[in-house]
């Protein structure tokens, strides 16, 4: 049976700062901050949500301000099908978590954290193996000023060489396949994915079950978000592409959702794992009006926020023994805004296994 939470019931640790105390709700879990912390205001990249693109409205996965706690990472250029990879890993100790980064980020968001509580990446990697990975078409948010991750002036290219885009999701979840195989990082794998990230990560477990020991998906959508538009919310939700003026002279990753939605319900079923599922604390994704000249309402976009909301709560119910936290507080960005909350859902599916 599948249980919902909200992200109180996760105890209060060394490495979770700003968990409040203790407050269930039947079959819930909820977190709150507590009063003393005050989130930074959100620093955003040039015209990151500005872009009249969908996923920069509806998937995009923000940068924001304020320092991480990182600790120092092994990096490699990783080759691949005679291209160059980006994989980063820090931290020893099984099973190794594997974090996919939402649309257009690359592996540096896992190291940015908007509160005085770790990064999701460092903090995990005192007790796991943690890797992250540049998808080729993602673009750097960050930079370290003063030992501290912090956001970056500008967007960068990402570390990873270039592909032609829009690409099919599927080549994604190979190649992530591939560059772990090629840098002979150790199974069996958590796979933990943001976003677009999540929804990728829910292909790699189907497509390799017997690699996969938990999925934890951060605000992600889910097959069921389709069915849930109108099909004028659809044709425009499932083309994921960014302003090429984001990163001059770079391209820029791009997909179709509907591909990665046929790719994931085509796959092999998901194996019987522990499956937890966070989501933002409410239906808006962020409070940024809709730019002049996008073909959606704000009626409509609201619309698109409250169905991607919703359906991760019905996935969770068609998942035996999946569990849902909801985290108070959090627009889209959880996993910087809020990462103790995300190191304590994957560390409870670490502890299901």
């Amino acid at each position: 049976m599948s249980a919902t939470t909200t992200a109180e019931q996760i105890a209060p640790g060394p490495l979770d700062p700003m968990t409040a105390p203790v407050r269930s709700t039947k079959g819930s879990t909820v977190m709150e901050p507590t009063p003393r912390t005050q989130r930074p205001r959100i620093h955003r990249a040039a015209g990151a949500l500005a872009a009249p693109t969908v996923v920069l409205v509806l998937l995009a996965a923000a940068c924001s301000s304020s320092a991480s706690h990182a600790a120092p990472a092994t990096s490699e250029q990783v080759k691949v099908d005679g291209r160059t990879l980006h994989l980063e890993c820090t931290g020893t100790g099984s099973p190794t978590v594997i974090l996919q980064s939402g649309f257009g980020n690359a592996g540096d968001i896992w190291s940015l954290s908007e509160t005085t509580a770790p990064a999701v990446q460092p903090a995990l990697a005192t007790t796991n193996r943690v890797c992250s990975y540049d998808r080729p078409g993602s673009h750097l948010t960050t930079t370290t000023r003063d030992g501290k991750v912090v956001p970056a002036d500008e967007l960068q290219r990402g570390r990873s060489d270039a592909v032609p885009m829009p690409r099919d999701p599927g080549d994604v979840v190979t190649e992530l396949h591939d560059i772990l195989a090629a840098a002979n990082v150790p199974g069996p794998y958590v796979m933990v994915g943001h976003s677009l990230g999540g929804v990728l990560s829910v292909l790699y477990a189907r497509r390799y079950p017997d690699q996969v020991r938990a999925l934890v998906t951060v605000d992600s959508p889910v097959p069921a978000l389709r069915d849930a538009l109108t099909a004028k919310q659809w044709t425009v939700a499932k083309t994921l592409s960014a302003d090429p003026a984001l990163v001059p002279n770079y391209e820029l990753e791009a997909y179709d959702l509907g591909v990665l939605f046929d790719e994931i319900e085509t796959a092999k079923p998901l194996p019987d794992i522990p499956v937890v599922v966070v989501r933002r604390g409410g239906f808006r994704m962020y409070d940024v009006p809709v730019p002049e000249g996008f073909p959606l309402t704000q009626a409509e976009v609201d619309g698109m926020y409250k169905a991607q909301w919703e359906t991760q709560a019905r996935w969770v119910e068609s998942v035996p023994g999946a569990e849902m936290i909801t985290v108070p507080g959090t627009t889209h960005d959880v996993h910087t805004q809020r990462p103790d909350a995300v190191v304590a859902a994957i560390r409870s599916a670490i502890a299901k296994t």
